[in-house]
């Protein structure tokens, strides 16, 4: 494989776990109280 072969991988491999790992700490993250939504009646 090339050099151009090898630094696409890199980068794209990095881009997808650097995701990864951003959506698992958004979630863990995330509040663990549950808002109730507002009443669509209003009442």
């Amino acid at each position: 494989m090339t050099i151009l072969g090898w630094l696409f991988l890199g980068v794209s491999l990095s881009f997808v776990w650097g995701l990864t790992g951003w959506c698992f700490y958004r979630v863990l993250k995330a509040p663990t109280v549950i808002e109730k939504p507002p009443d669509a009646l209003g009442g």
